[in-house]
């Protein structure tokens, strides 16, 4: 886990967060849009040399095109949830956690997650670590948004999983 803080600790610093990519994978990046409008740009880093979901490193960096209310990103999360069919117990107690850990979101503002090794996911922002979310089943839920086969987004699905770079 120290090495999962650490990693990424040094994602929101521009220097060290190149420096530390030289010795990750970045899978591949996409952008968010909802009709006319872009919401953010997505990043997805890993340890291995192609994008598999079982890779103990996965890491996602979001950059946040405009101001967003931490409340709309708490209620978008429950939306995906429910449309990519997770379903477990401890939704309500998980989204209870994300709005203390979570910060309203400002033009330009980076929302960084860690899957760490027990399934657990550490969110960072541009200042340092927000918190994490300890639920051994909240790592895979919460990257599953993006990730999953049945996720809204398709074709950023495919753009962040593409060959890696």
């Amino acid at each position: 886990m120290l090495k999962q803080l650490v990693f990424a600790g040094l994602l929101f610093v521009p220097s060290v967060f190149a420096i530390q990519t030289n010795q990750l994978v970045k899978y591949g990046e996409g952008e968010m849009k909802v009709l006319f409008w872009e919401l953010y740009k997505a990043e997805l880093f890993g340890g291995k040399n192609a994008y598999s979901f079982d890779d103990k490193q996965l890491a996602l960096k979001i950059t946040y095109y405009r101001d967003i209310d931490k409340n709309d990103l708490i209620e978008a999360t429950a939306d995906q949830w429910q449309h990519i069919g997770v379903t477990h117990q401890n939704i309500p107690m998980w989204l209870d956690e994300l709005a203390t850990i979570w910060p309203n979101i400002k033009k330009n503002d980076m929302l960084i997650v860690t899957r760490n090794e027990d399934n657990s996911a550490s969110f960072f922002n541009n200042e340092g670590l927000l918190g994490t979310v300890k639920d051994p089943d909240f790592g895979d839920a919460f990257l599953n948004i993006w990730l999953s086969n049945k996720t809204t987004r398709p074709k950023l699905r495919e753009k962040l999983i593409g060959d890696a770079k």
